[in-house]
């Protein structure tokens, strides 16, 4: 699964994510609103999002600000497991999968630092059914270390339930039209 995938070659990996990042555009910058964690005050949560129409696969920047403290000096768990939720969920939408989280499991393997960059990516591992298997992983910039790996199970919502509610939404409607932008 996507932990032995982590462990067998992190220096490669940690090559891949930053050189695949550098070729693709901001997600943020077609979008009409901020993320749901990231507002753009520097010292909370600082996401950049990008997405691989080839691989089909998300990538984050993420500097987790002073806001953002759970140990001294680190980014508390809670503000961790809110991006690999939101980033598997983007990844998921960008690739048709209109999904809500059902389950989220992390493993924790080292402290994220505060004000320093990191790296993520994530993937559709599986589709069965309604059920759609994300993993992610978050990375170092600089030393190829592996701070956490995550994997989702995320759930195809009917989206006629929720359609009067997201008609009413222009955010919604904006994203709605970014989504059919990016197909």
């Amino acid at each position: 699964m996507i932990l032995k995938k982590l462990f067998d070659d992190e220096q490669k990996i940690l090559m891949s994510i930053k050189d695949i990042v550098k070729k693709l555009q901001k997600i943020e910058n077609q979008l009409p609103y901020n993320t749901f964690v990231s507002d753009g005050n520097n010292n909370r949560i600082n996401t950049s999002f990008y997405f691989d129409k080839d691989s089909k696969s998300g990538y984050l920047e993420v500097i987790f600000g002073d806001l953002c403290i759970g140990p001294p000096g680190f980014a508390h768990g809670g503000a961790i497991a809110s991006v690999f939720d939101e980033a598997m969920g983007v990844t998921a939408w960008l690739n048709a999968h209109k999904v809500m989280t059902a389950k989220l499991e992390i493993n924790y393997l080292k402290p994220v630092p505060l004000n320093t960059k990191i790296l993520g990516e994530f993937s559709i591992e599986n589709i069965k059914g309604r059920t759609v298997k994300i993993g992610g992983r978050l990375v170092s910039e600089d030393e190829g270390t592996l701070f956490a790996a995550a994997n989702g199970i995320f759930v195809v919502v009917n989206a006629k339930k929720f359609e009067n509610k997201l008609n009413q939404d222009a955010s919604f409607n904006k994203f709605k039209e970014f989504l059919e932008n990016h197909k």
